[in-house]
């Protein structure tokens, strides 16, 4: 009995094991994070593994741009990220180096989020920056409508809306469209802007990784699109040889003796084909008779 309640008891542990295991696995998602610092992009949409640092059993915004600045920043999280305990929470105190009082937005799935500790999941979208206009906190989150182009090709036309939060008089953030907004690509101003209702018909002008973005009269925080966009297909032309039908035809020999002589004819040699065989023989005859009548009428 001792020997049975032994193995099973390795058994169990054994089991628990593989669930602490699996756990730990589970533990862990891809997120998007893109980070704005000054007015620049300085982490786009890229992808990072967020763990659950502190083993609560859930992935928070902390942990997530914890994982961003271990990953992108020089030096590590130590050197670039700091969070700090509030009456409002836990709050940032560094980003990307940063430390300025509080001046910092951060967005999940282009919604407003309400600390460091809000959930993130497998496939989230994470924006933060840090605020340009300490005074009139007047930068405003912008996002386009779509997080990714699957599927584009260099030359296609896409149609994007851009959209930017601002608050109300409660407090409350609402989005509106951005109107003519100059849109950039790979940190370049292009000839599209956005109309009335912040949408723009672009054209896929470049093929590779590409980063989309946009400009305004009035302060955006930094955000991208980032899409990986396909090399155009070029349609090879059908190859088409074209040989002319062999014609061979052995010119038509004439000779023509002075008087005296005798006159040779000799008929065209005609390969398959050949539709001029026929009246190069006619011709080659004709010319023969002449010959011998002219012959004939000049010996009598």
């Amino acid at each position: 009995m001792k020997k049975i309640g032994i193995i099973l008891c390795t058994a169990a542990l054994a089991v628990q094991a593989a669930a602490i295991s699996a756990s730990a696995e589970e533990a862990s998602a891809k997120v998007y994070v893109t980070i704005g610092n000054a007015g620049k992009t300085v982490v786009a949409a890229e992808a990072v593994t967020v763990k659950d640092l502190d083993s609560d059993g859930k992935l928070t915004i902390d942990e997530a741009l914890y994982a961003a600045h271990e990953q992108f920043y020089n030096g590590g999280a130590a050197a670039g990220y700091a969070n700090e305990t509030t009456q409002y929470g836990l709050s940032l105190k560094t980003l990307w180096g940063v430390t300025n009082g509080g001046g910092y937005g951060y967005y999940v799935n282009d919604g407003f989020a309400m600390g460091l500790t809000d959930p993130v999941k497998e496939g989230d979208y994470l924006n933060a920056f840090v605020y340009q206009d300490l005074d009139k906190w007047s930068d405003r989150y912008a996002y386009f409508d779509v997080r990714t182009l699957p599927d584009a090709k260099q030359g296609d036309t896409v149609t994007l809306k851009l959209s930017e939060m601002v608050f109300g008089a409660d407090g409350t953030p609402v989005p509106g469209p951005v109107a003519n907004a100059v849109i950039t690509v790979d940190g370049e101003e292009t000839a599209y802007k956005t109309d009335a209702d912040g949408k723009v018909d672009l054209k896929l002008e470049k093929a590779g990784s590409v980063q989309i973005s946009a400009k305004a009269d009035h302060i955006l925080a930094p955000f991208v699109l980032r899409a990986e966009v396909g090399a155009a297909e070029t349609t090879a032309a059908p190859e088409t040889t074209t040989e002319a039908a062999e014609t061979t035809t052995a010119a038509a020999t004439t000779t023509t003796a002075k008087a005296g002589s005798t006159t040779t004819t000799k008929a065209a040699a005609t390969k398959t084909g050949d539709t001029n065989a026929v009246p190069a023989l006619a011709v080659t005859m004709l010319a023969g008779f002449g010959a011998a009548l002219a012959m004939r009428r000049k010996e009598k």
